[in-house]
């Protein structure tokens, strides 16, 4: 400790900096791993028995990687302290994605554990086929489809309200969601409201051993088969074929892409869905192999949203609070994505008599 202390001052800055930025290596595939569900909340993402998202903590023995450098030395604490406050916090998680259902989550880099953060880096690597219609039927019923979509969202929830943190010990109490269901199992932990300024989520194929489809096997061709709909309707051998492909990583960018489009109009179905990302997130990019396919710009879009009936928006609310409730919540969300630094559009005159109500 003596020899670390006695070096300049500005090298044992880079050396605090190595051990606190560094990030792991992502497991070389999801087979790999021995991940685990949590069950330590009652989820708002629509999943059916099982979230379909497995954490692991490879290669790293603590959540928060300064913490060894604040607990050791005085002088090294307050060096760390100096050097985090410097920096923009960044988190990086690593996303298998096996078989286009299963979510293998690790994380790669959390400096410190904070409620604020600049970006949350997530590469999304593909491994496996296309999923195949015997698993797709499984996926169909009275309450939607589920799928990969609603596993993302699961695995983003948890971060938002706990963080990136191991699963909670279980206590005997009653929770209950948003939804309003409750589970005698859970007692509702504190949420830590992690604030995120920009959603990162970089979609790479990362299966060497199957080939991409052809060129005549298009998006559609995919979709449909997300969507349960190439069973009743003709596709001849692409349809029989599909599953022995690897899916194409814009693919799956687009149709999350989209899914969160439809989420954040805030209607009848969904505005439970949209309302944290309004409140926790400043923006989302979502890129293929590194490069920007498109941006969903919250400020903007929040600035656009208008009510339209009470059939149509805010559908957790009883039906006659629907419109109120909308340009209350509207109200509340630009002043809170204001006071933490997101950004925002603010209405005109005339658009935001509502929002001043």
């Amino acid at each position: 400790m003596s020899r670390l202390l006695d070096i300049p001052v500005e090298l044992r800055e880079l050396i605090i900096a190595h051990v606190v930025y560094s990030s792991t290596k992502p497991p070389s595939t999801p087979l790999e791993l021995k991940g685990q569900e949590y069950y330590d909340l009652n989820y708002q993402a629509w999943v059916s028995g099982g979230t379909n998202v497995y954490y692991t903590q490879q290669d790293m023995p603590s959540s928060s990687k300064c913490l060894p450098l604040l607990l050791t030395n005085r002088q090294l604490s307050i060096e760390t302290r100096a050097l985090l406050e410097r920096r923009k916090l960044d988190y990086i998680v690593d996303i298998s994605v096996k078989n286009e259902l299963e979510l293998f989550l690790t994380w790669q880099s959390v400096p410190r554990l904070t409620n604020h953060i600049s970006t949350l880096y997530t590469n999304v690597r593909l491994f496996g086929p296309i999923i195949d219609m015997k698993t797709i039927r499984r996926q169909l019923g009275d309450g939607g489809r589920l799928g990969f979509h609603w596993s993302f969202y699961a695995a983003l929830e948890r971060f938002l309200r706990y963080g990136p943190v191991g699963e909670k010990p279980h206590h005997e109490g009653k929770g209950a969601s948003r939804r309003g269901q409750y589970r005698d199992d859970l007692e509702e932990f504190r949420d830590q409201n992690i604030l995120t300024d920009t959603l990162v989520m970089d979609f790479q194929s990362a299966d060497l051993e199957l080939s991409f489809p052809p060129d005549n096997v298009t998006f559609r061709h995919w979709s449909d088969r997300h969507n349960g709909r190439d069973r009743w309707r003709s596709a001849g051998d692409i349809s029989e074929t599909l599953s022995s492909y690897k899916p194409r990583p814009e693919w799956l960018c687009n149709y999350l892409g989209g899914w969160i489009n439809g989420i954040l109009t805030m209607g009848y179905h969904v505005s439970w869905y949209g309302m944290p990302l309004y409140e926790n997130i400043g923006t989302i990019q979502l890129l293929v192999d590194g490069q920007l396919q498109f941006e969903i710009d919250l400020a903007s879009r929040l600035a656009g949203l208008r009510f339209t009936s009470p059939s149509g928006m805010m559908g957790h609310l009883p039906t006659g609070e629907r419109e109120t409730g909308f340009w209350k919540w509207k109200r509340e969300t630009l002043l809170r994505r204001e006071a933490q630094g997101f950004p925002v559009v603010w209405p005109s005159e005339d658009e935001g008599r509502n929002e001043r109500q």
